[in-house]
């Protein structure tokens, strides 16, 4: 059975809109990923600033309460525990980058429906046409 040109026509007509529906989803989510990534690069400099200055504040101190005691090994000590506490840091991040959701996970999600649906639609008039021919 053969498609006529207006059914052809309608097909691209839809899948067209689809395309332009999802492009608008994707552009959206990405707005949206946008604000909140500079929002959270704000605030993460914000933070890296205050912490470098409670670390040198806190460094100076220390110092001065254990130089008596420790001598120069105060400064070996305090850059092991800063840097024990970096790779903590560190590693908290990694695994929170790695939990983060995909990049428009939304919109493959939405387009992968759409395959989905367009494969069982397109099976069916097939299936329906086998039917008939068998009858």
């Amino acid at each position: 059975m053969a498609l006529s040109f207006e059914a052809a026509r309608r097909v691209l007509k839809h899948g067209g809109q689809l395309l332009l529906l999802r492009a608008d989803l994707a552009a959206e989510e990405l707005a949206l990923a946008q604000q909140k990534w500079l929002g959270w690069l704000a605030m993460a400099l914000a933070a890296f600033a205050l912490m470098v200055a409670a670390l040198v504040g806190a460094g100076a101190w220390l110092t001065l309460v254990l130089w008596d005691r420790l001598g120069a090994a105060t400064a070996g000590i305090l850059a092991l525990l800063f840097g024990l506490a970096g790779a903590l840091v560190l590693r908290a991040l990694i695994q929170g980058a790695g939990a983060a959701a995909a990049p428009l996970a939304r919109t493959r999600a939405a387009l992968r429906e759409d395959c989905e649906a367009l494969a069982g639609a397109i099976s069916q008039p097939r299936e329906a046409a086998d039917e008939a021919t068998n009858r």
